[in-house]
Parts: C-alpha cells; sequence; structure tokens
C-alpha cells in the first residue's frame, strides 16, 4: 500500500520582516528592552503586569497612543499577504481547472473508445511499457473496457482466476479464485472449462471447472475424467462482489465444460459418463435448472475434429452446439428443444466470433457457406470474415471473402450488395461508413454502400494477422526498424483518404502489438506487455 505523506500546518507570521527593519530604523533606541521573563510585547510601548523592565528615558510616558506610527507599515503588510494568499488561490484554482479539462479529455477519450467495440486507446508518440505479466490479461468475451482489464486469468499453474487489474498500471483491484491448479493425468486428457462473457451492468457470467476431456483420437466414450469443480459464478466487474455462485452440476450429476450465455441464463453443456452429451439451463436470477437434454449422438464414423462440444449465443439469441463431429444444432434457450439439426455441410462448421460476445455459426457448402438462423440461414459467398473494429455505421451487414473478391451480403435477406477484389484478407474494421480491409500485402479501404475501392497503401508488415488497428478516428500500421528509422513503430493513417498523420515509436525490442480490451498489448517469450 502506498502511503501519504504527513501533513504539516505551517503558521504564518503576520509580520513582514521589512516593517521590522523599518522599524527598527524608526525606534532605534526606543524599543522597549525585554529582561528575562518578559511577557510585554515587544514595541508596542506597554508594560507587561507583574513584571520587571527598564525602559529607555525617551520612551518613559509613550503609552498606547503612540502606536499608530507603526498601523501603515502593519496594514500594507497584510494587504500585500492577503495579496498573496488571493494569488495563491487563484493559482491553485488555475491548475485544479486545467487538471479537470485534462481529467474531461481523458475521460471523453476513453469512452470514445468503448463505445467502439475493437478500438484501442489513442497511442502517444512514444509508446512505452506500462507493465508486464508472466499471463495474458484478465478478459472475457464482449467486454470492452480500457480503463480495467476483468475476467478470466489463467496462471502457468493452470489454476484460473476472476480478476480485474487496472489496465494502466497492472494493480489488482480484486481477485476471486475460481479453479485450483490440475491435477496430472496423462497426455491423452485434455482440460476444458472456464470462460467468461461479458453481461449487462458491467457484470461478469464465468464458468469455472476442472473437467479433462479425451483429445480428439481418443475415440467416442473415452474417460471424460474426474471433475472436482463445476461452478457458475456472476460478479460485479466493478467492486468484485459474487451476485451468485451456482452449482455448474446438471440434476443428473453431469459436470459442464462449456457454457453460452443468452439474456437471462446461461446454458451449459456437459459429457456423462457414456459419452453422451448433454446441455441445460440455469436461471441466473434463482439458480434453478430450467431445463435439461439429451444432445443428438455423434456419427461414431465421423472423424472426431474437436474434444468437446460447444454451446455459442448466436445474433439472434438462438443458441447453437457445435458437435465433435463437426456438425451443429440448434436449441431454443427458452426450453432447450431442437429447433434444427445436426446440420452437416462439406466441412466442419466454421465458429467466427463476434465482438458482442456472441458469434456466428456457418455451415460450409462447397465453395459458400450458410450462416445460420432460427428462422432461415442466410447464404455466403465464401467465408465470414472476422470484423476486428465497429462502430456500428453499417448495422445488418455480413463480409465474407472467396474467388479472390470480398462480399457485402445483407444479414437479413442474403442480397449480395457489393462485391470487390482483394486478395487474402485477414481482418476488416467498419468505420463512419467504410470498410477497412487488412491484406497480406496492402490496406484497402471500400465504400460500405458500393464497395467502391477509396484507397489503398502497401503494408510495410504482417505482424497485423488479425485485421486493422484503430483508435476510433485513425487507423495504425505497422512500420518495421529499418529504411532509416532504427526503432519499429505504428504510422498513424486517416481513414478517410490514407494520409498519413502521424508517427509513433514502439518500444525497442516490442516488434509487433495487437489490441486487447481496448489496449496494445505486445506478446512475448518472457510475456505480455501493456503499451501506452
Amino acid at each position: 500500500m502506498v502511503r501519504g505523506r504527513d501533513t504539516r500546518l505551517v503558521d504564518l507570521d503576520e509580520d513582514d520582516p521589512a516593517d521590522d527593519r523599518a522599524e527598527d530604523g524608526r525606534a532605534g533606541a526606543g524599543r522597549v528592552r525585554r529582561g528575562a521573563g518578559d511577557a510585554g510585547t515587544a514595541g508596542t510601548g506597554t508594560a507587561g503586569t507583574g513584571t520587571d523592565r527598564s525602559v529607555d528615558a525617551r520612551t518613559a510616558g509613550t503609552s498606547d497612543a503612540d502606536a499608530p506610527d507603526d498601523a501603515p507599515g502593519r496594514t500594507s503588510s497584510r494587504r500585500r499577504w492577503a495579496a498573496t494568499a488571493l494569488g495563491v488561490v487563484v493559482l491553485a484554482g488555475g491548475l485544479w481547472t486545467a487538471q479537470a479539462v485534462v481529467d474531461a479529455r481523458e475521460r471523453a477519450r476513453l469512452e470514445h473508445v468503448r463505445e467502439i467495440p475493437g478500438a484501442v486507446v489513442p497511442p502517444p508518440a512514444e509508446l512505452r511499457v506500462l507493465w508486464s505479466a508472466a499471463v495474458p490479461p484478465p478478459g472475457a468475451d464482449g467486454r470492452h473496457d480500457p480503463r480495467t482489464f476483468a475476467g478470466l486469468r489463467t496462471h502457468p499453474d493452470g489454476a484460473t482466476d476472476v480478476a480485474a487489474v487496472d489496465a494502466a498500471t497492472g494493480a489488482e483491484h480484486w481477485v476471486l479464485p475460481l479453479v485450483p491448479p490440475p491435477a496430472e493425468r496423462g497426455a491423452e486428457v485434455f482440460r476444458v472449462g472456464s470462460r467468461c462473457a461479458a453481461a449487462d451492468g458491467d457484470r461478469l457470467v464465468c464458468l469455472g471447472s476442472d473437467v479433462t476431456l479425451p483429445r480428439p483420437d481418443g475415440g467416442v466414450g473415452a474417460d471424460v475424467g474426474v471433475a472436482t469443480v463445476s461452478r457458475v459464478v456472476v460478479v460485479d466487474a466493478g467492486s468484485g462482489d459474487v451476485e451468485a455462485d451456482l452449482s455448474a452440476r446438471s440434476a443428473g450429476g453431469v459436470h459442464a465444460h462449456a457454457f453460452a450465455l443468452t439474456d437471462d441464463r446461461v446454458v451449459l453443456v456437459g459429457l456423462d459418463a457414456d459419452g453422451t452429451s448433454r446441455a441445460w439451463a440455469l436461471d441466473l436470477a434463482s439458480g434453478r435448472q430450467v431445463w435439461d437434454v439429451a444432445l443428438p449422438a455423434v456419427q461414431e464414423t465421423s472423424t472426431l475434429l474437436v474434444g468437446a462440444d460447444t454451446p455459442w449465443t448466436l445474433p439472434d439469441g438462438t443458441v447453437a452446439v457445435a458437435d465433435r463431429d463437426g456438425a451443429v444444432v440448434l436449441l431454443d434457450p427458452a426450453d432447450g428443444h431442437v429447433l434444427r439439426g445436426p446440420l452437416r455441410g462439406t466441412s466442419a462448421v466454421v465458429v467466427t466470433p463476434r465482438l458482442d460476445g456472441r458469434a456466428e455459426l456457418a455451415v460450409p457448402r462447397g465453395e459458400d457457406v450458410d450462416v445460420l438462423r432460427a428462422d432461415g440461414d442466410v447464404r455466403v459467398p465464401g467465408r465470414l470474415l472476422e470484423v476486428t473494429a465497429d462502430d456500428g455505421s453499417l448495422p445488418d451487414l455480413l463480409l465474407s471473402h472467396g474467388g479472390g473478391r470480398v462480399h457485402a451480403v445483407d444479414a437479413g435477406t442474403g442480397e449480395v450488395r457489393w462485391t470487390t477484389e482483394a486478395l487474402l484478407p485477414n481482418g476488416v474494421a467498419v468505420l463512419d461508413g467504410r470498410v477497412h480491409v487488412a491484406t497480406a500485402g496492402e490496406l484497402a479501404t471500400l465504400d460500405g454502400g458500393t464497395g467502391a475501392r477509396l484507397w489503398a497503401r502497401d503494408r510495410a508488415s504482417r505482424v497485423w494477422s488479425n485485421g486493422p488497428v484503430t483508435d476510433g478516428t485513425l487507423l495504425y500500421e505497422p512500420r518495421l526498424a529499418g529504411g532509416g528509422a532504427d526503432r519499429p513503430g505504428l504510422v498513424a493513417v486517416d481513414p478517410a483518404d490514407g494520409t498519413e498523420r502521424a508517427d509513433v515509436l514502439l518500444p525497442r525490442d516490442v516488434w509487433s502489438a495487437a489490441p486487447w480490451a481496448g489496449r496494445l498489448v505486445a506478446l512475448t517469450t518472457d510475456g505480455v506487455r501493456v503499451l501506452g
């Protein structure tokens, strides 16, 4: 804990030393000379009671009526002190006002970033390492707040907790232990389960589970392992207060290994002892289990692609469970009945996470995919692109890539609004009605309404593998050391026309950085460095 400095009270003497010197000049020997134990007041000419004192003959007989000789000096002194005090107050007020303006601007800047999912805090001209850690900062699906990292954190020994840390300093605000370190179980199984998602009201909903599952080559019905912890916690991200701590074990005794968050409940999925996958739902307000269903059996002739069935929440609120054999089942979160499925495509279902914590699930149909909805799928050319930042200016638009082109598809009707050439894009950002497409060799900006190519620039590096980086106002492109520059850095680009607006230096030993919940974070072999 940092201790503040002790406060010292300073008594300011009203008498100005200059006045004393002037008085010395006027009074000379006419000043009262004090003896030992004198209780009188020097320079007043008034004798104290009950004391011995000698008085200069020239001052004998003087009285308090002579005191006005000093009054002008004392009045001037008091006025100067009053003026000085007033100046101090005005200066302090000015400094307070200036600091208030700075604080207001900082709050406005952070609020602007919070309003644009995927955006990062505007970097200064020279980025520095704010703090470092051995593991990535806490995180939760759908949470985007550059002031505080909050959510699940996994430690090197495999233990997990839910925590909140100051994004600028790394100081812990609070910590909630979730699952202890795992016991060694060999290479044939792996641990799954712990995850957090953001809910309304700055709450976190987290599943903690030490379930171990067979690896994909373990075969259907392989040993699931013995779970000791399976819990759902609802935590206030600001205070760390636990609003609910619920069992994540079904009424039939199945431990959950994955979950999907809906509006007022959490849908859990687990494997029972014979390998049958089950889904059940808990009401977050009461903790009551509201339904429990067995999921369709996995095809034993299929090649297992993943080790666990995983539920996701679609944009329309439907829960989709991606099966271990690559199929998908759509469930009604109200009662758990199967709406559709198992749906199987020409290859395994493709999951594309969204910035709001939900996900798009698409079933491949040859060169195209069917993006799933409860009331009807949307056929999209190629494969969906991940949107890394989105200000909401192009709602209900699905962006995909296929056949060397980027396609914009109406998410409601499936109509292809436009298509334009782009080679191997790895992500897009949507800002102010424009689509910024990052590829291996260039950053291109397209008109979101027509797909017209507005401008493009060569990319100096491929370090941004997951799409463009933005603070909501400017785009940031990597610039490596070399070509006259001795340090790696970022080039700030105006998204309207591609004009370079600023150059940002990275720390000398940091060669790449990526967004993490509103901040730029460098991942290294030694751990994580938060930049700012």
